[in-house]
């Protein structure tokens, strides 16, 4: 497993986030899951998402280039299809409180080390 830190203007908004590579962790994301032991899951060229099999409600946040946030979805609840958000290049689902965002705001990317 890898993580990264999510930086949003320069700030850590997610200290502890997953990287989710492969194809099943890719697949599975938030499915059948109530807790995901850490504070978010990073996905990299994921512009599609759907809530089927997720049993708590959870955030979507689509970036696109240079970091810049093009949509936030709060409170996703179970069995939905979200609309495709064209060229994003991360995707970030979390969970709890969704976070506000101004129109200008950024967010970075910053790799850890590899967890054991």
């Amino acid at each position: 497993m890898r993580f990264c830190k999510v930086l949003l203007n320069g700030d850590v908004l997610f200290e502890k986030a997953r990287l989710m590579e492969s194809f099943f962790e890719r697949l599975s994301g938030l499915m059948f899951k109530k807790e995901i032991g850490c504070d978010a899951l990073v996905f990299k060229d994921c512009s599609s998402i759907h809530s089927f099999f997720c049993v708590i409600p959870f955030n979507a946040l689509f970036i696109g280039k240079n970091g810049k946030i093009l949509n936030h979805f709060s409170n996703v609840p179970r069995n939905k299809i979200l609309p495709p958000v064209f060229n994003t290049k991360i995707l970030i689902e979390y969970l709890g409180e969704p976070v506000s965002f101004l129109g200008d705001d950024t967010v970075e990317i910053i790799e850890t080390k590899e967890a054991k």
